[in-house]
């Protein structure tokens, strides 16, 4: 089976999820990993199985994610799965799954099986700090506690969760 993961990663945490999957799909497939820029909508609909990565940008996939998807070949028999990254633990009243609508409408259009979403938090650029805190309007003990809480992530525990969610992708 040929497998492509590829990603849309700004700050590496999508990246490293991306290089975990990547690892368990090429243990018994013919897998390569891409950044989403090196990567046609011809040359996507060559492969089996595509795992897409993205990060979360005000609570919705990247741009470049959403194209990539839109530009998505019909390809029966095809399967997909998605896999996200996020700086908050969770966003409460939300299934993560529902970030993963633009995906399942892909599937849907092109005939291609949706096999789920995957999702690890990470940690955000420095550089967004102080907006994403004066955004959600947190106080600074507040957002001094997000930011223990995301510093180190996406961990080695997350990484063997992405390979797991692969494993089961591809069995």
């Amino acid at each position: 089976m040929k497998v492509l993961v590829t990603y849309f990663s700004q700050s590496g945490n999508t990246e490293k999820i991306a290089k975990a999957i990547y690892e368990e799909a090429a243990k018994a497939h013919t897998a390569e990993l891409k950044k989403l820029e090196d990567v046609s909508p011809d040359e996507a609909a060559g492969y089996d199985v595509l795992f897409i990565g993205s990060p979360l940008h005000s609570a919705n996939l990247a741009a470049p994610v959403k194209e990539c998807l839109g530009a998505l070949k019909p390809a029966a028999g095809r399967k997909m799965a998605l896999f996200i990254t996020h700086f908050a633990p969770a966003y409460p009243g939300q299934e993560m799954d529902e970030f993963a609508e633009p995906a399942k409408a892909a599937c849907e259009k092109n005939g291609m099986e949706y096999k789920g979403c995957f999702d690890c938090q990470g940690y955000l650029a420095d550089a967004l700090h102080e907006m994403v805190k004066n955004k959600i309007g947190l106080d600074d003990e507040a957002w001094a506690g997000m930011v223990e809480q995301m510093t180190g992530r996406p961990n080695g525990e997350d990484e063997a969760n992405a390979q797991a969610f692969a494993k089961t992708v591809l069995d």
